[in-house]
């Protein structure tokens, strides 16, 4: 059990940075070799690599040798939903409370 634990752990913290979720929306859509998807984002390549190897560690991505080309694809796509469920619930919760104060 506390090893589930520590890798949900270790699957919050992969996200816990803005661009590694803008990776794995990129992701989400295709798969993108590194040079690439650092130009996408507007990141260079050796920060997107650094990225990338954190995603891969927690398990969100894979990659695949072509030749001396490697791409990264998004093999936790349900990770996308979580954080957009959580997102609208957050927000959601956020207006209810203003609405309420306001009409106080």
């Amino acid at each position: 059990m506390q090893r589930r634990y520590e890798l949900k752990a270790v699957i919050f913290k992969a996200l816990a940075h803005p661009m590694r979720i803008c990776m794995l929306d990129k992701l989400k859509e295709r798969s993108w070799c590194v040079c690439e998807l650092a130009m996408e984002v507007g990141i260079n390549k050796s920060v997107a690599s650094k990225h990338l190897s954190q995603l891969k560690a927690a398990g969100l991505i894979e990659d695949e040798k072509r030749g001396t080309l490697v791409e990264y694809r998004l093999v936790a796509p349900c990770i996308l939903d979580m954080a957009a469920c959580a997102e609208s619930t957050i927000l959601d919760n956020r207006r209810k409370r203003l609405d309420f104060a306001a009409a106080r």
